[in-house]
């Protein structure tokens, strides 16, 4: 069962419907492991995906990594969610940016999401939110820009996009979301709206508690900015907080799910996919995604070090503005030493040297 850590979202323009819901793809590409090792044993069939091996054949410089003593028992990948509408567009800034890393020593599967708004240096585009990076350079360039900031050792990556987003999360049968009654009025009112505008169903939400969503609702419920979340998050700080949590529910779906379901979800989410990840990266996935493994989750940066919400001086628009160092000290601490940032920063301190010059 999902734990509810709600997220604000406001009621957007049409043409932004589904702006920061890519979580609900992204989501289901934290078990894509699990899916595509299931359909590669028994359905090999439902393989046929859109693999991109351009990422494989990248240095390290190429691809940012200075760091080569990370263990190799950690897998990460990074899953890039694009404001795209077509079935087979992959580009356009990355609205949701999320580490999944598969850590073979603690059996353990770690989502980090990393603020969109972060302000980093990016080559020979200056400063600029680390959400652009896609659209500037692909995901060579996003990969790149994360390691460096990040000092990281990414090379694996999956994008997913927008379109048929509601078809997927019915084709689990929904998610298990709590929801607050504010939550509710105002996911219903965004679900009256869009299904004016856009023809979408109109099944409201009769009742707040833990509720399983259809795809329609799940969709609108993640858009909320508004409201505040239960625990008073607000903002692209509560979206990360909700990206998660509707992550852990579709983990908790799929897991439990059997196998005979597998081919047709499967069939239902790789159209929509993009990913470094060959058949053989998805097989060796096996041991840890299928194992004994918990879920853990958490969101870069941590407000404790934020420098500054609404930093403005170097892009013109609002960045989120924190040390990079001391955040991937935190990012490494969770990752590979199995330690929470709040243990961290209760052990370490907080860093608010500013590094932008």
């Amino acid at each position: 069962m999902a734990k509810h850590a709600a997220v604000e979202k406001t009621v957007k323009k049409p043409r932004r419907r589904f702006r920061g819901l890519v979580i609900t793809m992204v989501s289901l590409l934290a078990t894509f492991g699990v899916l595509c090792v299931a359909a590669g044993i028994v359905f090999w069939k439902f393989l046929d995906y859109d693999y991109d091996s351009t990422i494989q054949h990248m240095t390290n410089e190429q691809l940012g990594i200075t760091n080569t003593t990370l263990t190799k028992k950690v897998t990460n990948i990074v899953l890039f969610g694009v404001d795209s509408r077509s079935a087979k567009g992959y580009s356009g800034n990355t609205d949701s940016i999320m580490i999944v890393s598969l850590d073979e020593i603690h059996n353990k599967i770690k989502i980090t999401s990393i603020m969109r708004d972060t302000l980093v240096h990016m080559d020979e585009h200056g400063y600029r939110k680390i959400n652009s990076a896609y659209a500037r350079g692909g995901p060579e360039l996003a990969i790149k820009t994360i390691n460096e900031a990040f000092n990281m050792n990414i090379r694996h990556y999956a994008t997913v996009n927008f379109a048929g987003m509601i078809d997927i999360v019915d084709a689990i049968g929904g998610v298990e979301i709590e929801i607050t009654e504010a939550e509710r009025q105002l996911t219903n009112d965004v679900i009256l709206y869009e299904g004016d505008k856009l023809g979408t169903e109109k099944k409201l939400i009769r009742k707040a508690g833990l509720q399983t969503l259809t795809g329609v609702q799940a969709v609108y419920w993640a858009r909320l900015r508004t409201v505040s979340t239960a625990e008073g998050v607000n903002n692209d700080f509560g979206r990360t907080d909700r990206q998660r949590v509707v992550m852990e529910a579709l983990f908790d779906r799929i897991t439990g799910m059997g196998a005979a379901q597998y081919p047709a979800l499967v069939e239902a989410l790789l159209p929509y996919v993009r990913t470094s990840l060959s058949h053989g990266d998805i097989l060796g996935m096996a041991e840890t995604v299928l194992g004994d493994t918990t879920f853990e989750q958490t969101r870069i940066p941590q407000t404790e070090f934020v420098i500054n919400a609404d930093y403005r001086e170097k892009t013109g628009s609002s960045t989120v503005y924190y040390n990079l160092e001391y955040a991937a000290k935190v990012l490494h601490a969770f990752i590979y030493d199995d330690m929470m940032p709040a243990d961290y920063i209760e052990q370490n301190g907080v860093d608010k040297t500013p590094w932008a010059k």
